[in-house]
């Protein structure tokens, strides 16, 4: 995972605890060293997963109703309005400034998802981190 700031935090995921409000929260993930780390979901730029296939089993968050009318709700809707499922050769940069490239395999409210040529790593983009994306 890249954060925000830059930083890379490596392990295996954990739980999704949810705030008060029963949505933003924070991510726990266990490092290599068995260690759990808690991670502002706020601060999530990419998730990748190497040597992984997409499980169509994952769901996503649903956009609230009524849907907000914020700066970013329509940088949200204008970016995956840009990028429709099966839109090939995406380079997204975020914050890191290391692109992630592939095609786009799902589009949900928030969450842009990658998988490179040979579907083998899969990468989540929080929108409201893309910072620079090609098309």
């Amino acid at each position: 995972m890249t954060l925000e700031s830059g930083d890379a935090v490596v392990g295996r995921p954990g739980s999704l605890i949810a705030g008060p409000n029963g949505r933003t929260g924070v991510f726990e993930v266990t490092n290599p060293q068995s260690i759990s780390q808690y991670l502002s979901i706020c601060s999530i730029d990419t998730v990748q997963i190497n040597n992984a296939v997409y499980n169509d089993a994952i769901a996503f968050l649903s956009n609230t109703v009524p849907k907000p009318a914020d700066c970013l709700a329509d940088c949200d809707e204008t970016i995956r309005s840009l990028m429709p499922v099966g839109t090939s050769d995406v380079s997204i940069i975020t914050n890191t400034q290391t692109p992630s490239t592939g095609t786009v395999i799902k589009n949900e409210y928030g969450m842009i998802v990658l998988a490179n040529e040979v579907n083998n790593n899969i990468t989540f983009i929080s929108t409201c981190s893309i910072d620079l994306f090609f098309i």
